[in-house]
């Protein structure tokens, strides 16, 4: 089941093919290393954008990330939780 987070991040993304892709983040002083990203979407609030996705760590886990472009910062938005 997923949870819902809403704490601020640090992400480090690449841009590849005219999109950007979160390849590791820093959450509660421990750094995790993205292995795939299984989605990412995209939702309007005004004039802009905020980018979703959804991926998994080297260790298996499941994160929501999120990426405001109005406040230009990351959180992490939900976690699986088992």
């Amino acid at each position: 089941m997923y949870q819902d987070m809403d704490e601020p991040i640090e992400v480090v993304a690449l841009f590849e093919n005219h999109k950007m892709k979160p390849v590791r983040f820093r959450w509660n002083d421990r750094v995790y290393k993205v292995s795939e990203v299984t989605g990412d979407w995209k939702t309007d609030i005004g004039a802009y954008k905020v980018h979703h996705y959804a991926v998994v760590d080297t260790s298996s886990n499941f994160f929501q990330l999120t990426f405001d472009e109005r406040q230009t910062s990351w959180i992490i938005s939900k976690i699986w939780v088992e």
